[in-house]
């Protein structure tokens, strides 16, 4: 088989048909004769919508949508791999022990008369020239499968149908350079869905294969494609965030306009210093995965496939491994959260199986979207501060020097000294702090005693005995048990975090209410926050997702999924 033309289109994408699984009969293959064998595809992007539901749609982006190679793979009616011959054509890869052929794009030429629903088609001319006898029986795409780890495409080999369908999963779906960040090369795969109760996926061929270019041009086979992944932005809705004046916060950053809650006396206001993804699906699979029971009843929303657009707007993602070294939930440390306000970030699916899983909003294993913020307050001076606002056993206190005063003082019948002459009453200068350890939640840290650089210092309890006071040494383990034994929290330099599980199209308490789903974008708009926020002791630790049982904190957002299609959602950070 060779390629004569192919003319790409900037979003592609790939037509299916029912191929659930290999043992099924995917349509048998005509018996070509001497003459060479053309098959027509329109490739096709399932992006576009009628103009009747624009505003849901939205158009991906040239680096999004560009195509710089497109792999066919064929298979016989088994779903076994259909053997191309060696093309011997420059340009074009493949054949040989492989089921599959791979070119680049020649031009970027939209078609003439593209119906309304269709944003552009690509035409290629594929020759074919089997080791079998028979013509394929059906045929799939990948666009831009150099992107993928190799042995996510069995580093090239004869896939079957099943294999490309079901065991195909990896974890990079499209470049990023490491200097410029600039994206690229996004995989894009046959758009999954469900037709008359069966799930459409590779193509049929039959009836499409001729022996003249020009007849195969009358009658081509129509490949749909989708992205991979989905797309997430955010903004701050302006009545409820301004930027600093240069004295409260920076010029450049939002905070919130109303305060977000009270430290005593003071007013503690949130400054944005970034935000980010939470709890991400570090694995896909190159072919959306579907359930042929699913309905717009239990879902949550309609319709959730449609033959006309060629698409659904749900999947089954990979799901996670308990165990160590499985595929976990990706999350950032808080240094880590900075991308600004309008920026784009990628991501991988992630949805629920079931409601028991959106059970706790607070603790999942959704994708969420993630707020790093600043707590500050003004004192009564005028002066601006971050508010380092911590909390130990059970009490709200403003300032780490006041925590290591307040820890010292509920240990102050310890006392220290260098020489067993001059006793000192344990002080916030005795008192230091360690991050948790793998059994504590990530928000508490473990108040201990400060570094002793020359371990001269001893511990002693005191005794009085008349008016003349004794005092008694303790080993250092008794007090270090005690002061350990109550955690505290700690929002060091004011540093917090905030969260909320992003929507789907589903409604309230239903199952699709929340998930990332492939060719998806949503759009946030942060639209208020409230409470102090998860605390952080280390920026450099990383966040697993958790609020603080007593906080009243929240984040409200407004999220749209759109070509890429859009989901709207209001949500707030907090309880």
């Amino acid at each position: 088989m060779k390629i004569s033309k192919l003319f790409p289109f900037a979003c592609v994408a790939l037509m299916m048909s029912a191929c659930a699984s290999d043992k099924e009969e995917i349509g048998s293959g005509t018996k070509p004769g001497s003459d060479p064998q053309y098959l027509a595809v329109n490739i096709v992007n399932v992006g576009a919508t009628p103009t009747t539901r624009a505003a849901d749609y939205e158009n991906g982006s040239a680096e999004e949508s560009a195509i710089k190679k497109v792999r066919f793979y064929f298979f016989n009616g088994d779903g076994s791999p259909y053997l191309i011959k060696n093309p011997g054509i420059t340009g074009v890869e493949g054949g040989g022990d492989k089921n599959w052929l791979e070119a680049s794009p020649a031009d970027d030429t939209p078609t003439s008369g593209t119906p309304s629903q269709i944003e552009k088609i690509t035409q290629t001319v594929l020759v074919i020239n089997g080791v079998q006898s028979a013509a394929p029986a059906a045929i799939v795409a990948v666009v831009n499968p150099g992107t993928v780890d190799a042995a996510t495409l069995k580093n090239g080999g004869t896939m079957r149908l099943s294999e490309l369908r079901y065991s195909a999963v990896g974890s990079k779906f499209y470049e990023k350079h490491a200097t410029t960040g600039a994206v690229s090369d996004f995989v894009m795969s046959n758009s999954v869905y469900v037709n008359a109760g069966e799930d459409v996926c590779a193509s049929l061929v039959a009836g499409h294969v001729t022996t003249s270019e020009e007849t195969a041009r009358k009658k081509p086979v129509d490949l749909y494609v989708e992205r991979v992944v989905a797309k997430v932005t955010a903004d701050v809705d302006k009545t409820a965030f301004e930027h600093g004046n240069g004295t409260n916060w920076d010029i450049n950053k939002y905070g919130t306009k109303n305060p977000v809650g009270k430290s005593g006396d003071y007013d503690v206001y949130a400054v944005i210093e970034g935000w980010g993804l939470a709890n991400e699906n570090g694995k896909a699979e190159v072919e959306k995965q579907v359930n042929k029971t699913w309905t717009d009843g239990n879902l949550g929303f309609t319709p959730w496939t449609t033959a006309d657009y060629h698409r659904c707007f749900w999947e089954t993602s990979v799901a996670f491994d308990a165990g160590s070294g499985g595929n976990q939930p990706v999350n950032p440390t808080f240094n880590q959260l900075k991308a600004k306000m309008q920026d784009v970030l990628y991501t991988l699916p992630n949805t629920p199986d079931s409601k028991d899983k959106i059970a706790n909003l607070k603790d999942n294993d959704l994708t969420k979207f993630a707020v790093a913020a600043t707590l500050r307050y003004k004192d009564a001076a005028g002066n601006w501060h971050n508010a380092e606002i911590c909390r130990y056993n059970g009490v709200s206190i403003l300032g780490i020097d006041n925590l290591k005063r307040q820890v010292a003082l509920t240990y102050s019948q310890y006392y220290t000294s260098t020489d067993a002459t001059n006793y000192t009453q344990l002080s916030k200068d005795d008192i230091d702090f360690k991050d948790p350890d793998g059994t504590m939640q990530q928000y508490r840290v473990t108040p201990t005693l400060a570094n002793d650089p020359a371990g001269t210092k001893k511990y002693y309890t005191k005794t009085n005995t008349g008016t003349t006071p004794t005092f008694k040494e303790v080993d250092k383990a008794k007090v270090l048990a005690a002061i350990e034994a109550d955690k505290a929290e700690i929002r060091r330099d004011g540093r917090a975090y905030y969260y909320v599980p992003i929507k789907h199209l589903g409604g309230t308490g239903e199952l699709a209410e929340y998930g990332i789903v492939r060719n998806h974008f949503y759009k946030i708009t942060l639209s208020g926050i409230t409470g102090f926020g998860t605390p952080v002791y280390d920026p450099d630790k990383v966040v697993d997702p958790i609020v603080p049982t007593y906080e009243n904190t929240y984040l409200a957002a407004r999220v749209q999924v759109l070509q890429w299609r859009v989901v709207n959602q209001k949500a707030s950070l907090g309880n």
